[in-house]
């Protein structure tokens, strides 16, 4: 691992911007779930579980409305500079959290929050485009497991924090810090030296944000590849992916005497558990399936499967440490299709298409997302079950993971 940071330098200070940042982001998140919980305290006309499904599909859909701006922008401007103003704007948005105080300002909790999502979408179109110029082609699905490992290891870190730190500096103090880690992300950034963004043969116009047409042409462009169909992957795992909502009901469970905003380090316990299998799933399946093309389209479809079969346990857990091990056992399967599928594509598809292609993929999953978050936020308010809830999910990302194995069979399995 050390020889593949020295010969990756520029990786490297891409990768520093990430671990601060990220570790920011998950502070922030149990904060924003914990003001919900206070805020929605007192006698609302809706349901906890829809309150948190709004604020997943906030997080979320932003990446669909602003994936047909933000994707050609990552192709056509400097991908250094988009990511250090996305970085400033996200710390100031930020700090404006710092205003919400009563249940009346909900409205505002929830538009900072798209406000902040809007913003990341553009840094995380140039990040995912820059990436693999960054490494060598060969470094590549480590880079991304590496990646996806940091993503997962800031997760189980930050958000195991984030419950400890709402407990003994509230979340006005959290909100401090994740700005402070934004503008942190910004200074690793500023050295970073990436080659110069590939000139487009056709301009950017506002026509063709509003119709889609340049995501259009990067979607046309891996049909061209007959690779079109990975694109989806995440869209099948989203049921699981959606009731991720959930997770402060299922530990408030295990402490029925707490409010849910009493229950900051239980519920950092679940997204630590989820960061854990996030951050070796893909790892795992490097080592002991390798990274060749017809290994990545098996991770894709199994790691649906697996992550199906963890939160299935999930159900029957009889404790808290077998619930975190279930929640464990299901991400090592959700990374691991995740990360298959992204380097897969991304070995594919050409540089002047990568950031289009990024912002193609993420739009159709974050509508998936969002979907399925408000939809199991309404399934529980209305059967007042957990079980059932994640039940109903849980079968059709079963399903998912069968129609997914037939359907990418037939995708290419040797990059040309």
């Amino acid at each position: 691992m050390r020889a593949f940071f020295r010969r990756n330098p520029e990786f490297r200070k891409l990768w520093g911007a990430q671990v601060v940042s990220s570790t920011g982001d998950w502070l922030s998140r149990l904060a924003t779930l914990t003001l919900i919980a206070k805020l929605s305290s007192v006698e609302l006309a809706v349901g906890v579980g829809l309150l948190y499904g709004l604020e997943y599909s906030l997080r979320t859909l932003p990446t669909a409305i602003f994936g047909a701006l933000a994707g050609p922008l990552a192709d056509r401007l400097p991908r250094r500079a988009l990511m250090i103003g996305a970085d400033l704007l996200r710390a100031g948005i930020v700090l404006c959290l710092l205003l919400v105080k009563e249940p009346e300002d909900l409205w505002l909790l929830y538009t900072l929050i798209f406000l902040q999502m809007s913003v990341s979408i553009f840094f995380d179109s140039a990040r995912s485009a820059a990436l693999p110029n960054t490494v060598q082609r060969d470094d590549l699905h480590t880079a991304y497991a590496i990646s996806a490992a940091t993503f997962s290891t800031m997760l189980a870190v930050g958000g195991f924090l984030g419950g400890v730190l709402v407990e003994h500096i509230g979340t006005s103090g959290v909100f401090v810090c994740d700005a402070a880690t934004y503008l942190v992300s910004a200074a690793f950034l500023y050295s970073i030296k990436l080659p110069a963004t590939p000139k487009q043969s056709q301009r950017l116009r506002i026509r063709d944000v509003v119709l889609f047409t340049d995501l259009r042409r990067g979607f046309l462009h891996t049909r061209e590849l007959a690779i079109a169909p990975i694109l989806f992957s995440k869209v099948l795992w989203s049921p699981c992916g959606g009731f991720l909502v959930l997770f402060p009901l299922v530990a408030k469970r295990f402490d029925e005497t707490a409010s849910i905003q009493e229950a900051g380090t239980l519920i950092g316990m679940f997204f630590m558990a989820r960061g854990i299998g996030t951050g070796f799933g893909p790892l795992l399946c490097k080592r002991l399936f390798g990274s060749d093309e017809r290994s990545l389209i098996q991770q894709t479809w199994g790691g649906m499967l697996v992550g199906s079969i963890g939160y299935l346990a999930l159900i029957f857990a009889p404790g808290l440490w077998t619930s975190l091990f279930a929640v464990t056992f299901a991400h090592l399967g959700g990374s691991a299709q995740w990360v298959g599928s992204t380097t897969y594509w991304q070995r594919m598809v050409d540089d002047a298409y990568r950031g289009r292609v990024f912002a193609t993929e993420f739009a159709l999953m974050t509508l998936a997302f969002a979907f399925f978050a408000l939809a199991s936020g309404l399934t529980y308010d209305a059967t007042g079950s957990l079980s059932v809830t994640i039940g109903i999910f849980v079968a059709l990302t079963l399903i998912n993971s069968q129609v997914a194995r037939l359907w990418f069979r037939r995708l290419p399995q040797s990059s040309s």
